[in-house]
């Protein structure tokens, strides 16, 4: 039962990206699907990791205020980039 429980701390945890900020497994996810210095839509997103659109537009804004995504353009033509490293 003890690794059960264990199982399912990890898969909730949040996990650290480089510079030390906590990022959820839904945040890590739309980092990994996103190539660097491509711009992707809400929509885009949200269709590559399974996500409505708002839900995925919340954690897109997340990512934004921590400073892993840009974004240019408002409301409907707004565009998220990975910055390139």
């Amino acid at each position: 039962m003890m690794k059960m429980e264990k199982e399912s701390d990890d898969k909730s945890a949040d996990l650290k990206n480089r510079e030390g900020m906590m990022l959820s497994e839904r945040h890590q996810q739309i980092l990994a699907i996103m190539e660097a210095g491509v711009e992707y839509s809400t929509e885009q997103v949200a269709e590559k990791i399974g996500l409505k659109g708002p839900r995925t537009r919340q954690l897109l804004n997340e990512l934004e205020n921590k400073e892993l995504l840009d974004c240019i353009g408002t409301t409907k033509r707004r565009r998220y980039i990975k910055p390139v490293d």
